[in-house]
């Protein structure tokens, strides 16, 4: 007879595991690994977070911690430990091995096939807006943070974006503040938003990022619009008085406190 202690013990393991998720587990595709964590709930779709220059899958994910986020919404977050070979372009390997790696994901969760989410830091942001570029018509929604290329081309209907950088991070902040122009004269809704750092990856930076997808995971329309520069904060119903190319759309207010800061 199994002891009441051990039962007990086993009884707030089980809980735990129903509360917080499941830790992360891996899959190989094409001599890559990938490191993915299931969601709390049955999972409603893919979330795919890129880290700084050759990280690991899963050092990605305890450093961008997205758990929280991940469980409310059901998203299965997926991570590559891409290396080298110029892994930001997909059309040479990495892109088909990320799609086999989601197409085995649905297959294993038994999950239809939905639009990605996709965010990343430095190497990562090139992956995510690269990827997108790609793929957009399997990309919900994108996310960069200190990105230092950019896709040139026009994108038909482009999908909601959120892009920082550090303005002490000179060239990517340059780079950056040109291709949110060009992005959002082709129709894109951009947030955008810099502040005094060079290219590390802060919490503030993390935080916005999980506050925003939240926002847009959870619906709802656009509550403010604000400009780039000036940081002039107005209702949604007057965003016709800021040009389109300085305009931010803003969900709520909690994403708009953590713009602001």
């Amino acid at each position: 007879m199994i002891p009441r202690s051990f039962r007990l013990l086993i009884f707030l393991l089980l809980l735990g595991s129903a509360a917080f998720g499941v830790a992360a587990a891996t899959l190989t595709v094409d001599d890559v690994e990938f490191a993915y964590r299931l969601p709390a709930g049955p999972p409603q779709a893919i979330m795919v977070l890129f880290g700084g220059r050759n990280w690991k899958g899963d050092d990605t994910l305890k450093r961008f911690r997205f758990d929280e986020l991940a469980d409310r919404h059901g998203l299965i977050l997926l991570s590559p430990s891409f290396r080298d070979r110029n892994y930001w372009e997909p059309e040479k390997w990495s892109g088909p091995a990320l799609k086999r790696a989601v197409a085995e994901l649905e297959r294993r969760c038994r999950m239809p096939s939905r639009r990605l989410l996709l965010y990343g830091y430095s190497a990562g942001g090139q992956c995510a807006n690269l990827f997108y570029a790609w793929m957009p018509e399997k990309v919900a929604a994108w996310g960069a943070h200190a990105c230092g290329v950019y896709f040139t081309g026009k994108v038909k209907n482009p999908a909601p974006a959120l892009v920082t950088c550090g303005t002490l991070d000179d060239a990517r902040w340059s780079i950056s503040r040109t291709f949110i122009s060009n992005y959002r004269e082709n129709g894109g809704k951009l947030l955008w938003k810099y502040s005094r750092n060079g290219h590390e990856l802060s919490p503030q930076t993390l935080e916005l990022a999980r506050a925003w997808f939240d926002a847009l995971l959870t619906g709802g329309k656009n509550q403010f619009v604000a400009d780039d520069d000036s940081r002039e904060v107005l209702p949604i119903s007057r965003k016709h008085e800021i040009d389109p190319e300085y305009r931010n759309e803003i969900p709520n207010r909690d994403v708009l406190d953590l713009w602001l800061k």
